[in-house]
């Protein structure tokens, strides 16, 4: 797959581009830790799946820290999915869906030859990072939940879903964080600045000179047709895939997507699984504060 491969260095983190299995020209980011460029054996690297309208740029403080520390540092590899970042956009809306994400992340393992990693999933990349246990058993270490468990509260999927479909258009960044504010303040009262600019950076992309959504807007019209009205189907199967592995389970403290009652099921089923709350933060945390990225670091140096 040598000529499906491409890599541009960028500032801190190396640009990867791939061909997924049905041709799309889909997009990485890999934060190189220094032995890595080395030569010498490092860690396995840790694979970070985005969450529905995200995109990798959602790592890039966790990524920058884990690769740069002094003791124990480890390559980060982040994905786009199609039609996120800097992906491709999918003709059929139809194919954003978990099932078609699980094969691109598949060629992506195939294309940069990644064998053996950890596993972060943030939101819907929890979701695919179930799925990928199920298939890849004996690739995954470890797993990272970010807010995400077996059962989907409706209250949080009718929230999210009304948001993702109402989503006004700024004209420039302080518009776009006084947005992302007046969308999620309830979520996260405990924010500051920088973290409202690194949420409308995930959300908007600037392209000559305009702001647009860095994702498919398809992916709005396709949320539209959601029955919350139909009973959620829960994952309590798929989430049996992870009981090999060690696991952290991450939960906003606001969260109204991952509730407390799911969580300690969890913890009761999985006797390897350990829990921590983020304070002051809803789904999903940002995993941008010390304390979050000193507990995700810590589980993987164990």
């Amino acid at each position: 797959m040598d000529n499906m491969v491409g890599k541009q260095q960028e500032e801190g983190w190396q640009a990867l581009s791939f061909s997924s299995h049905d041709g799309l020209r889909l997009a990485a980011r890999h934060y190189a830790a220094p032995s890595s460029k080395t030569g010498h054996k490092a860690p396995p690297p840790l694979l970070c799946l985005s969450s529905l309208t995200g995109n990798s740029i959602e790592f890039d403080a966790l990524a920058r820290f884990l690769s740069t520390r002094k003791d124990q540092p480890r390559d980060v590899f982040a994905l786009d999915y199609r039609g996120r970042g800097r992906s491709q956009h999918d003709k059929s809306s139809s194919r954003y869906n978990s099932y078609v994400e699980l094969r691109d992340i598949l060629d992506f393992l195939i294309a940069f030859d990644i064998s053996r990693f950890d596993v972060l999933g943030s939101s819907r990349g929890g979701i695919n990072a179930m799925l990928l246990a199920t298939v890849r058993p004996s690739a995954i270490r470890r797993i990272i939940l970010n807010d995400l468990g077996p059962v989907l509260e409706p209250s949080g999927l009718a929230r999210m879903l009304g948001l993702l479909t109402n989503i006004p258009i700024p004209g420039d960044w302080p518009q776009a964080c006084d947005i992302m504010h007046s969308m999620y303040h309830r979520q996260f009262p405990a924010l500051g600045d920088d973290d409202w600019l690194a949420l409308a950076k995930r959300t908007f992309v600037e392209k000559k000179g305009r702001l647009k959504l860095s994702y498919d807007e398809r992916l709005a019209i396709h949320g539209r047709h959601f029955d919350l009205q139909k009973t959620i189907p829960d994952m309590w199967g798929q989430y049996l895939a992870l009981f090999p592995y060690p696991l952290l389970i991450i939960r906003g403290e606001t969260s109204d997507i991952l509730s407390r009652q799911t969580l300690e099921h969890m913890r009761t089923l999985h006797w390897r699984a350990r829990a921590v709350t983020v304070p002051g933060q809803g789904h999903a945390p940002l995993l941008r504060d010390k304390p979050s990225m000193a507990t995700i670091k810590a589980f993987l140096d164990e």
